[in-house]
């Protein structure tokens, strides 16, 4: 795999302002889309103004959630907001809830030493954060 860009013929290097999934606040970058499409149909799409292009969270979300235990409320399958998987079997709905680390040692018992993310389904995050 090379580190080229393929480049759109009709959009060039396809620019786009990646935004933060978690806050959607922009997070002060230009990404280069180059081709965008399906690969099947060769569609050639320009890339919207402002885009979601991973989970990587913005520099105000990464202090955030250093702030304690963070608290992702997630699907199983594909859903309204996330079609993409952020490990396996994980689509997170981008609502979030940062807990002190003492708070969460009590809420979720057996916690292992140095963990400071988990994942709830909806219905759980639903009645904890409401």
């Amino acid at each position: 795999m090379s580190n080229s860009i393929k480049l759109s013929p009709k959009y060039g290097v396809n620019p786009t302002i990646p935004v933060c999934f978690w806050c959607g606040k922009e997070r002060g970058e230009i990404a280069l889309m180059g081709h965008i499409g399906d690969g099947r149909k060769h569609e050639d799409f320009e890339a919207p103004k402002y885009m979601v292009i991973d989970f990587e969270p913005c520099e105000e979300c990464k202090k955030n959630m250093a702030l304690g235990f963070t608290v992702m409320e997630a699907t199983n399958s594909p859903n309204s907001i996330s079609k993409m998987e952020m490990q396996k079997g994980v689509y997170p709905t981008g609502r979030f809830m940062v807990l002190k680390t003492e708070a969460a040692h009590r809420i979720f018992k057996g916690l292992a030493p140095g963990v400071s993310k988990a994942f709830l389904d909806v219905a759980t995050f639903t009645q904890l954060f409401g």
